[in-house]
């Protein structure tokens, strides 16, 4: 509850704070330029069976090994801090060529859930001998070790210890702790406890990922850590201006993927999008090094590309916002009776947001929401890609975007997604075309980032295709509540020839749930007709001229 309260309370604030095949052993494997180890399967995009292995489109920023078969199950409660940083270093450096180990938080969290979920469908063992016995889990997987690196918990020198942890192969460990692990025979490798930033780039920059980096406060260096030693990246949290992040930034290749958060969401997008990189909210994330490593096939349950026209209605789409969050994909959102978990959905037709690279971060946590989705008329869910596409970007300031736009064309084909959610700052054509222009993309829903509803509804259609503008926000603190909602709602226009006649509705997670949407919904008069997104779109382009 404690972490609950803090991650949403980080993200509740006046604007948008958050924002989840079979082994190729082709030559080409060799030439993937992502942090992948050689012979790892890959998937060129170009159609492919699933056997479980892990696959990678081409050009994938996400690291790659192989399908776990045994996963040692550890419970953080049953250590302490330090204690937990060492065991996620071992996490990230076994998951480099397997990964072996699977953290939970306590019995029952999200997390024990996916594990579950492994295991009854991927055919995956938990192995729960060293849950509490950090002396044993070491020593069982101690000749992966070259020995450890020496760190305390404050910045920069727990950020140096697990960038080395990486590329040394060698555990992280706090001062308190080296008694116990010399004990084990392990010693020192690197000093870590007065390195500067500076000094490991100066001296590792060429052993780094080009493709993914973590951008992580200290105080959370619990989450995320495990993916950053396993895909060898930077792990580190200096101010963005700074000479280091930009040091940092420039040896990073176009369309990379920065995991982490900042403490400005605005400052954090808008300065790495000019670099061509990509935001994942992952803060929080646990994990990653073990749930990236499945392949499996993410298809949707329903499409309704042909609904039925209805005259004298005005047609509204409730669409969930934050799907771009892996932490919140990975932590409440499937579990929580607020969102996806509710007992009121399937009782309204829902749009939900999701990240497309869900498709290689966590396609078997993926494929179980698809799995769960209504696909009833009436109770439908249906998901769309979430901000801004691959990940969370602001296409007017983004470096590389043609490429990017192809990118996330092909993300989204992989997660079986056709309609792109954009958070930006100004909806110029030409920062949507490159969109519009791949085959996967069917429409834009844009947001404003300062008013999701700022474009008042309008409609406008580039490339032949509809870019769609949320008219009111349903959120309660600052905007609308569903009374004040569906009163206004009510009162719109029903020629469903006009623009006019249509409502993106922005649903904001962080104040409203599911049973906001159905108390809305059962407020409004029966000219007002509610839809799943797919079914909007495809109404929006029979009804209106274009």
């Amino acid at each position: 509850m404690k972490l609950f309260i803090a991650f949403v309370m980080k993200k509740l604030k006046f604007i948008k704070l958050i924002h989840v095949v079979s082994i190729s052993l082709v030559l080409s494997a060799v030439l993937w330029i992502s942090c992948a180890h050689k012979g790892n399967p890959v998937d060129t995009g170009t159609g492919s069976t699933y056997s479980g292995q892990p696959t990678r489109l081409t050009n994938s920023p996400y690291p790659l090994s192989q399908k776990p078969d045994t996963l040692f199950v550890v419970n953080e409660s049953n250590f302490s801090d330090t204690e937990v940083l060492t065991i996620k270093s071992l996490q990230g450096i076994l998951a480099q060529s397997k990964p072996r180990i699977y953290c939970i938080q306590n019995t029952g969290d999200s997390y024990s859930v996916w594990l579950d979920d492994l295991k009854s469908k991927y055919g995956v063992k938990a192995d729960y001998t060293y849950q509490s016995d950090l002396k044993g889990l070491i020593n069982h997987f101690k000749g992966y070790l070259s020995g450890y690196v020496l760190a305390n918990m404050t910045k920069p020198s727990i950020h140096v210890a697990f960038s080395l942890a990486g590329i040394k192969d060698a555990l992280v460990v706090i001062g308190s702790d080296e008694s116990t692990i010399k004990g084990l025979g392990l010693s020192l490798v690197e000093d870590a406890t007065n390195e500067t930033y500076q000094q490991f780039f100066n001296n590792h920059k060429s052993e780094m990922c080009k493709t993914m980096l973590c951008y992580q406060a200290p105080e959370k260096a619990n989450f995320l850590s495990d993916y950053a030693v396993y895909g060898k990246s930077y792990f580190f949290y200096e101010e963005l201006s700074s000479a280091l992040s930009q040091q940092i930034f420039a040896t990073m290749n176009a369309n990379s993927a920065l995991l982490g958060w900042g403490d400005s969401e605005n400052g954090l997008v808008e300065s790495v999008s000019q670099k061509s990189i990509i935001v994942h909210a992952a803060d929080y994330a646990n994990n990653l090094s073990a749930l990236s490593n499945f392949g499996v096939e993410t298809k949707q349950g329903s499409y309704n590309n042909n609904p039925d026209v209805q005259k004298d209605v005005h047609t509204v789409c409730f669409l969930m916002t934050d799907g771009d969050n892996i932490q919140w994909l990975l932590g409440p959102f499937g579990t929580s009776t607020t969102w996806f978990a509710s007992k009121s959905r399937k009782k309204t037709n829902i749009g939900w947001t999701m990240s497309p690279a869900f498709s290689e971060l966590a396609p078997t946590v993926l494929k179980r929401f698809y799995d769960a989705a209504g696909t009833s008329t009436g109770g439908r869910d249906y998901f769309v890609a979430g901000p801004s596409g691959m990940g969370y970007v602001f296409p007017d300031t983004y470096g590389s975007l043609d490429s990017y736009a192809s990118m996330t064309g092909l993300y989204m084909k992989k997660a079986d997604l056709r309609i792109l959610n954009i958070i930006g700052n100004s909806m110029n054509s030409n920062y949507l075309t490159p969109f519009l222009q791949q085959d996967q993309i069917d429409a834009i829903f844009y947001y404003y980032y300062s008013n999701y509803a700022q474009g008042n509804g309008q409609i406008y259609f580039v490339n032949n295709k509809p870019v769609i503008t949320a008219r009111y926000n349903l959120w309660s603190d600052t905007f609308e509540s569903p009374t004040s909602l569906a009163e206004k709602l009510n009162s719109l226009p029903t020629d469903i020839t006009s623009k006019q006649s249509y409502s993106l509705i922005a649903v904001h997670v962080w104040t409203n749930s599911v049973d906001d949407i159905v108390n809305c919904v059962s407020m409004l008069n029966k000219n007002v007709r509610v839809v799943a997104p797919d079914e909007f779109v495809a109404l929006i382009n029979k009804n209106i001229s274009h």
